[in-house]
């Protein structure tokens, strides 16, 4: 099916039909090329274990995958960099996805989630590590072409391809169904394709989270509460407040003394608190015969702890066993129209239409290590406690535990459209114009209610022997009859009482990209020798949108019959094997009922929310972008020897218009990136290459939206958004070549750099309150200081400290800046090609590897999440049948983190890949394949570089899956 389209393209492509062909096409075309990038085609696309174009991506040298929890690879990254700094088009041209990322990302970046595309509709996937002048800017590490299908991809006359498959997943225990149909007809003057693929994928994935790994405590003694403004104003700001000042708030816990002395009240130091009792429980005295309830503890002698110990032991921060379940339903679509009325001129209309909706359920089982506040009778009685070195608990048992589920219902609806019509026209023999639009749309929606709720008390035991906590409860959790309550109830003392907690949660984006590109080659063949030259106008709009429930959502919610009767609506937990030990499911609730008793469907939400669930800002972004290039290729020779030549500039104008919290900015900039690639045959099998270029990446909007407000109640910071981020720039440099020893086989080595620069960093300055509003005001913002402009709890904390003009008030100014130094990539990839046809024919195997390393000036220029990977297949293909079985290994890397530095595992991946062609059916080349995914269920792990213990951990489970499909 595939061929050549130039081999003497300054890009490198790997052409591939089947496997072995595919190889041998990626020879001949790393021999012919000048720069340093990859393609895979359709073929190898289909017939790889891949369950989309991100899987697809990454058996190519220095690419690496991310991953959504269902184990489903969604984004690539590209020379250790993230995501965002891949440029990715379609066509040629830019694209957008509004989708919100992996799950719990909440991302609103340049990525662009690949598990949107289905492989089917697409001829080939390019990987572009170098820059080159023609290129559409943006991608700082890379950039990626995906061609859609189109007729004469596909051969002269009428051609269909079917196939049919289902794939069965461990975890789930599920079969996902997958069809996909395309027919191309093609002739001398037209070609018309049509495509649909649609799948049913139905998953689930065990696991354990958590939010930070520090975590303090102490014993919590009673005090009175009182109502004060702040206290009333927070409770209901625009509506009848609840408390009045000076109201009685019920008895409240407090640490006691100084690292547990016993005078006075403190906070502990912790990021999150918790308590202990030193009064005996229920569930403590029926352990413990002879001791009646009420009675007064020695907590030392019953943990086994010093007061400083307990004061500072340190367990997960909302630590959590959890699952999903549910299923995604998608339908991808594709018409391409091609007509050429001469040889000299052809026009084509590239349409692509992809939707998906996903529903699933996610619960999490925290073991409240949270807010286990004693005036809501949560406080435990820890009893023998083993810490390790660093004060982390590895095992004990705590008393009067109740643990405390949070179950969210997704609703997701994604959709994305793609207009690209193109014109290529051969005006005479040495000058050609080919003109190209596209306009694409995308909408993203999520709804995601969380629903929070408690069990009865019970005992629970902690024992950190393995990649998660083993975590036991003497409440069978599993069970919809364990005594689950909305509220964690009243308090051991007076009416204190933990109220529920019904989240509204929804959010949504637009994305839409509109473009025009004219681009003009001079000479009979311009890519060898010639010029090329032109003009790109891009338009990109982001609009994000979230909702918020306020006080009418938790009035309805507080009036509604889940307060009374909330063990009408919890059922059994679905899921009775997680994956690891101790706890084997969580007790759900019937979502139906849920939404029902609050009337969900028919809450219409506030839609002028400034944050979404995940504490992001959000806000609205277009960009003007506007560039113009020029570029020459050469061939000429050096001592006897072929060297060609590829030298470009590109002049780029970029204008933003960002808008957030009720204010619009704009800022411009232009760059110029200039771009060269070389190659030099030193002996016909021995080639020598290397390039050097300018790129960029743009900033990201959500570092961008404008905001300039005061965080928190008091005068103590100032929260401002920077709008006139510059963008990520990098300087690259590559040097590499390859030995050929055969049509097939070669090995290739090549060496790479880039100094890149904009990395963005917080930035802090302590100011005289006097001053704040003049440096506020210089960073373009409006903004007042004066006592009409502050609020009551305000000029309070203001008089404390003598006054605005007068006064020691200092305040903090936040926003983030570009930092001024450079971190510096370097690398090494390597890839060998190997056929065995001499020991049996159609064996081989080839192999790839990229090692790479960082060097920042600046430690806020340290770039998280690159790591060095490795691929090796091995294959064998004969007499119709073909196998593969592939070896991925992603080494660990430090991931950033917020609390404490993240680390992530070493993660191995194994797949296999076999097909046979039935010989009876030849007509109609008939192959039923069989896949295996992810072999050994190999889990996502990440850790704290502190102390090793689990952050997250997700087991995706093994996927078989069995085809069959054919073309004709």
């Amino acid at each position: 099916m595939a061929q050549a389209q130039n081999s003497a393209n300054m890009e490198e492509e790997v052409l591939v039909t089947g496997y072995r062909a595919s190889l041998l096409n990626s020879t001949a075309a790393k021999r012919n090329s000048v720069g340093f990038s990859d393609e895979v085609f359709s073929d190898d696309i289909g017939k790889m274990p891949s369950q989309n174009l991100a899987e697809s991506l990454s058996r190519i040298p220095g690419v690496r995958i991310e991953r959504e929890v269902t184990g489903e690879g969604q984004q690539i990254s590209v020379r250790g960099l993230g995501p965002e700094f891949t440029k990715v088009v379609m066509n040629g041209n830019s694209i957008s996805v509004a989708s919100d990322g992996s799950l719990g990302s909440g991302q609103k970046g340049r990525q662009v989630d690949l598990d949107m595309f289905p492989p089917e509709l697409f001829s080939s996937l390019a990987v572009n590590k170098t820059s080159s002048a023609q290129q559409v800017e943006g991608g700082v590490s890379g950039y990626v072409n995906m061609r859609t299908i189109r007729a004469s991809d596909m051969g002269d006359g009428s051609h269909f391809r079917v196939g049919l498959e289902g794939a069965y997943n461990e975890m789930s225990g599920e079969t996902s169904p997958k069809y996909s149909f395309l027919y191309g007809y093609d002739t001398e003057k037209f070609g018309v394709l049509a495509g649909i693929v649609g799948k049913n994928s139905k998953s689930r994935t065990d696991g354990f989270e958590s939010v930070g790994n520090y975590q303090d405590g102490c014993v919590a003694h009673w005090y009175d509460a009182y109502a004060d403004q702040e206290y009333v104003d927070k409770q209901a700001p625009d509506a009848d407040p609840f408390y009045a000042v000076g109201d009685s708030l019920g008895r409240k816990s407090g640490c006691v003394g100084n690292s547990l002395g016993r005078s006075g009240y403190h906070q502990s130091s912790g990021d999150n608190t918790f308590n202990y009792t030193d009064i005996a429980t229920a569930d403590y005295a029926a352990a413990h015969p002879g001791v009646n309830v009420g009675e007064q503890l020695d907590l030392n002698a019953v943990s086994g702890l010093t007061d400083e110990q307990l004061d500072n032991m340190k367990l997960p921060y909302i630590g959590r066993p959890m699952y999903t379940y549910g299923d995604r339903d998608s339908l991808s679509m594709i018409l391409s129209a091609q007509f050429r009325p001469n040889e000299n001129i052809e026009a084509s209309l590239d349409i692509l239409r992809a939707e998906a909706d996903r529903s699933f359920v996610r619960n999490e089982l925290v073991n409240i290590y949270r807010r286990n506040y004693l005036q809501y009778g949560l406080a435990w009685i820890p009893e023998n406690i083993q810490l390790n070195d660093d004060g982390v608990v590895q095992s004990g048992t705590f008393y009067n535990n109740r643990s405390w589920v949070g179950s969210r219902a997704y609703e997701e609806e994604l959709t994305y459209t793609s207009i690209m019509p193109s014109l290529h026209w051969q005006i005479s023999d040495v000058f050609v114009m080919d003109l190209s639009g596209s306009r694409t749309e995308s909408d993203f929606d999520r709804d995601e209610p969380y629903l929070l709720y408690y069990s009865a008390p019970g005992v629970m035991t902690h024992d950190y022997n393995s990649k998660m906590p083993t975590v036991t409860h003497s409440v069978d959790v599993a069970n919809a009859g364990s005594g689950w309550t909305f509220g964690a109830g009243p308090g051991t003392e007076g009416d204190a009482y933990q109220a529920g907690d019904f989240r509204f949660q929804r959010n949504a984006r637009t994305t839409e990209t509109t473009s025009f590109k004219a681009d003009f080659a001079l000479g009979e063949d311009a890519d060898i020798s010639g010029i090329k030259f032109g003009a790109h106008w891009d338009e990109n709009i982001s609009d994000t949108t979230g909702f918020t429930g306020g006080d009418d959502w938790n009035n309805r919610v507080r009036n509604s019959d889940l307060n009374d009767n909330f063990a009408n609506y919890v059922i059994d937990s679905p899921i009775t094997d997680l994956t690891g030990k101790g706890v084997k499911g969580i007790a759900s609730v019937n979502w139906g009922a849920v939404k029902d008793a609050a009337d969900y469907d028919n809450f219409v939400p506030d839609s002028s929310a400034g944050g979404d669930q995940f504490g992001s800002t959000i806000g609205d972004i277009e960009e003007k972008i506007f560039a113009v290039y020029v570029e020459g290729n050469s061939e000429s020779e050096v001592a006897g020897r072929p060297f060609r030549t590829n030298f470009g500039v590109r002049l780029v104008d970029t204008e933003q218009t960002i808008s957030a919290n009720g204010l619009t900015k704009t800022s411009d900039y232009s760059r110029i990136l200039p771009s060269f690639n070389a190659v030099y045959d030193v002996t016909e099998s021995f080639k020598v290459r290397g390039s050097a270029s300018r790129s960029l990446t743009r900033a990201n909007p959500a570092s961008m939206f404008p905001s300039a407000a005061w965080n928190g109640s008091g005068v103590d910071e100032v929260a401002v958004g920077n709008y006139q981020l510059q963008p990520f720039e990098s300087t690259n440099f590559d040097l590499g070549g390859e030995w050929y020893f055969g049509d097939l086989g070669y090995v290739g080595l090549n060496y790479y750099q880039k100094d890149i620069t904009g990395f963005v960093k917080p930035r802090d300055r302590q100011i005289p309150l006097r001053e704040v509003q003049a440096a506020v005001e210089a960073l373009g913002y409006e903004f007042e200081v004066s006592e009409d402009s502050l609020t009551d709890t305000q000029l309070v904390a203001v008089a404390d400290c003598g006054g605005i003009k007068d006064g020691t008030c200092v305040t903090n100014i936040s926003d983030d800046v570009n930092i001024e130094g450079v971190t510096t990539l370097t690398g090494w990839e390597a890839i060998w090609v190997m056929p065995l046809d001499f020991l049996v024919q159609g064996l081989g195997f080839n192999a790839s590897m990229n090692k790479i390393d960082q060097d920042a000036s600046d430690p806020d220029g340290e770039i998280f999440g690159i790591s060095d990977t490795t691929n090796f297949t091995a294959y064998y293909e004969n007499f119709g049948f073909q196998t593969r079985v592939t070896y991925t290994l992603q080494e660990g890397t430090e991931t950033g983190g917020g609390w404490s530095p993240l680390l992530a595992d070493d993660r191995a991946q194994l797949d296999l890949s076999a097909s046979y062609d039935l010989p009876m059916f030849s007509d109609y080349n008939v192959t039923v394949s069989l896949d295996a995914y992810n072999l050994t269920n190999e889990p996502m792990r990440s850790v704290f570089e502190s102390d090793g213990n689990t952050f997250n951990l997700r087991y995706p489970g093994a996927t078989y899956t069995l085809g069959i499909r054919a073309s004709f």
